[in-house]
């Protein structure tokens, strides 16, 4: 194996962070435990019920309106927006791989202004995905090196002579041209894995499933959205609601790494286009029709999530633009009465994300006119109401992070409010203008500098930190006074409410001030995601381990007189390929920076750019990195909680004849008659005869030893061709995992 066994967890598996221990431990307890999931929650809409009761009946006597009503109502959003979590993220059932069916499908690779580096690992992807494909390349910018792109890769190139409509008009113009069952999405810089559609095709068994949406990976774990590897802003939508929103038929089309039915989006005219937001619109359509959605909670794309916070910003007021002008008075899809409630309902949670901002600045308001003014809103400022008061937000807060499932962290929510809240007010005046919201491409391949140009994506929250620390201060300043003289300078407050406001102002200042220090500091100087690899290489003859690589650059670790005196070295990097195969990329690599590694001073990391010798070096790299460790990594981290059970089926080892006595997904166990030579850590071609299919992979061996008899017992990990029949062979691999697993197994590869 090109890698050493000691890093097999390298590179990250693209997996549901709900079914794995995050750093937040507090919410990954939850994931095994999903009956304290149900009494938290069920406890915090209670007490919510409670305390929204008592507000509305005994705390505004006497409150004049325009005081009472704008807090209750802001307070009351927040507990409304708990509620949609609770509706949404009450269970994450598990998404196991239906059987795969035998569907045609187009693959539709889109791009606009997208630079090559981004585009070609997605089209080596795309050419691995196993099963009947077509490729296409449909390109809104009409270059010339994407027609180059397209013929070297044998694919389709698609052109129009405009970008009207953008990205629906791009799919709409190549629809008339697919013949196939299926339609595949792909966002440009969206590398699908080989088992797509072994994992998601059988849906379409059932008629009416025009559309089976799978989750988002980012493989850019430094981007500005990313709290740790594998765990980032969009977790919580991918991993936890969207498995919920399958009991609500309420799943929606993300633009990128969904299946649709070629038929059924034709029956509805081709892709959306009245909003900016032409997936979510789509898919309303379809279910409008009749027609079915499904999440499959696997992550099978690996894409890019915005590298800096303008990237980001660009990203959000589009997706806020879009989802606000389907609600448009006049059109307002979700809540056209051909949905079913829960659907309705679950897209007004979709809605009540977008305007939260606005209840940040009514309460960023009445900071002003209590902490200052001393304007009370509520006629009961009591230790009774305090009492109240927290123990609904204590309740509430741990009800949260245990539907959230360790997908976020505490305060999390509050931190990405104040991130897109500029970009999500600017997005409101969409709701009352028929007019269709420009579609901006969200920029990749970026640096971050961070500084104080990143801040002035802020401004707004930078201005409700100067607004909590002026009342803060004031406030402050006031009690002094009256402790020292006697006489402040402000009017009198309770101290209920004073403790209220000022622990509410300290969290904001907090949240903020945390959120602008990250993003001060933040410098990412890199355009490319080198990928976290240890590979065996020679550089210049002598034997050299890579620490990480792309298609473009490496990180080298060798001793330092190796450099010395050279410019340009010689790089052989022996890869493993998606068929288990040892290949060569050859190439020169100029070193760019050095950096010790030992005390000595002897050992360094090297760092630089690659030019590689041809097409099939290059091709090879982008098929490892891109392709090949992902989906290996992917597999050993269901390897590690499938399920094993008894077989008994005949089998061929490397052409020995042979006989399979357990099976998990990942791993087999053989029994080998007669005179055979196994080596451990060895791969071997593996052929297991299932009903009348034969069924092919390859074993790496990991345990061969005699057991009497002339018959040899060999255990290893196993990568299959085809994977969808261990549904029928491993049942326990469909229900959810027992307490020893301390989570879901979502699917059977």
């Amino acid at each position: 194996m090109a890698r050493p066994a000691e890093h097999s967890e390298l590179p990250y598996a693209p997996v549901p962070v709900s079914v794995r221990a995050t750093n937040l431990r507090l919410g990954s307890w939850f994931q095994s435990r999903p009956l304290a999931v149900k009494l938290i929650a069920s406890g915090g809409v209670l007490v919510g019920l409670i305390y929204f009761t008592w507000r509305l009946l005994f705390t505004g006597i006497g409150v004049e309106p325009q005081l009472f009503w704008p807090l209750f109502l802001a307070e009351l959003f927040g507990f409304f927006t708990f509620l949609m979590l609770v509706y949404e993220a009450w269970e994450t059932p598990a998404t196991p791989r239906p059987p795969q069916l035998d569907l045609s499908t187009d693959i539709l690779i889109t791009t606009y202004n997208e630079e090559i580096d981004i585009v070609e690992p997605t089209i080596v992807g795309a050419l691995r995905v196993r099963g009947r494909t077509k490729i296409w390349l449909c390109d809104d910018g009409r270059r010339p090196e994407m027609l180059e792109l397209a013929s070297r890769y044998g694919i389709e190139y698609q052109v129009r002579e405009d970008n009207r409509h953008a990205k629906a008009g791009n799919v709409n113009a190549v629809l008339p041209k697919l013949k196939n069952d299926l339609v595949l999405v792909l966002d440009a810089d969206h590398v699908p894995s080989p088992d797509l559609l072994e994992a998601m095709s059988g849906y379409f068994a059932v008629d009416k499933i025009a559309l089976v949406q799978s989750a988002h990976s980012f493989r850019n774990h430094n981007s500005v959205m990313h709290e740790e590897t594998g765990r980032h802003e969009q977790s919580l939508f991918f991993d936890v609601l969207l498995p919920g929103r399958n009991r609500k038929g309420s799943v929606f089309w993300c633009g990128s790494a969904a299946l649709i039915r070629r038929s059924a989006l034709v029956e509805v005219g081709g892709v959306a286009t009245k909003t900016s937001t032409e997936d979510f619109e789509t898919s309303l359509l379809l279910q409008m029709r009749g027609y079915k959605t499904q999440y499959h909670n696997e992550h099978l794309i690996q894409g890019l999530a915005p590298d800096n916070l303008a990237a980001y910003v660009v990203q959000r007021a589009r997706w806020a633009q879009g989802t606000l002008s389907a609600f448009r008075p006049g059109y307002a899809l979700p809540l056209n009465r051909k949905l079913s409630i829960k659907q309705r309902i679950s897209y007004v949670g979709a809605f009540l994300y977008y305007v939260t901002p606005l209840q940040r600045v009514v309460y960023s308001t009445f900071l002003v006119l209590v902490g200052i003014f001393g304007l009370v809103p509520v006629s009961q400022a009591s230790p009774e109401y305090l009492a109240l008061w927290a123990s609904y937000v204590i309740l509430t807060f741990t009800a949260v992070a245990a539907l959230e499932r360790g997908s976020t962290q505490p305060f999390e929510g509050i931190r990405n409010t104040f991130l897109s809240m500029e970009a999500f007010l600017r997005a409101l005046p969409t709701l009352f203008t028929k007019k269709t919201p420009g579609f901006k491409v969200t920029p990749k391949n970026e640096v971050d500098l961070g500084g104080w140009e990143a801040l002035s994506y802020i401004r707004l929250p930078l201005f409700v930190i100067g607004l909590n620390v002026v009342v803060l201060g004031s406030r402050a300043l006031d009690y002094a006074l009256i402790a020292l003289t006697g006489q402040g300078f402000l009017p009198p407050l309770p101290w209920p409410a004073a403790i209220a406001m000022s622990l509410f102002a300290t969290l904001e200042v907090g949240v903020i001030v945390a959120l602008a220090i990250r993003i001060y500091k933040r410098k990412q100087l890199r355009k490319l995601w080198r990928f976290p690899l240890r590979l065996n290489a020679r550089l210049n003859g002598v034997l050299v381990s890579v620490l990480d690589l792309h298609q473009a650059g490496a990180a080298i670790l060798t001793r330092r007189e190796l450099l010395r005196d050279s410019n340009s070295l010689e790089l052989e990097i022996e890869l493993t390929n998606l068929d288990g195969e040892q290949v060569v990329a050859r190439g020169v690599l100029e070193p760019r920076n050095t950096r010790s590694l030992s005390s000595s001073q002897d050992a360094v990391r090297v760092g630089g750019q690659i030019t590689w010798s041809d097409q099939t070096s290059r091709r090879a790299v982008l098929e490892c990195c891109y392709v090949a460790e992902p989906y290996r990594a992917r597999n050993r981290f269901w390897q590690r909680r499938s399920p094993r059970v008894a077989v008994l089926l005949d089998a061929t080892l490397n052409g020995h004849k042979a006989e399979a006595f357990d099976l998990s997904f990942g791993g087999i166990g053989l029994r080998l008659t007669g005179e055979v030579s196994v080596a451990t850590a060895a791969t071997y071609p593996i052929q297991l005869q299932y009903k009348d299919s034969q069924i092919s992979g390859r074993l790496t061996v990991r345990d061969a030893r005699a057991i009497g008899d002339g018959v040899t017992r060999v255990g290893g990990e196993v990568e299959w061709d085809s994977t969808a029949w261990l549904n029928e062979i491993l049942p326990v691999a469909l229900t959810p995992r027992s307490k020893q697993s301390g989570s879901h197994l979502l699917a059977v590869r």
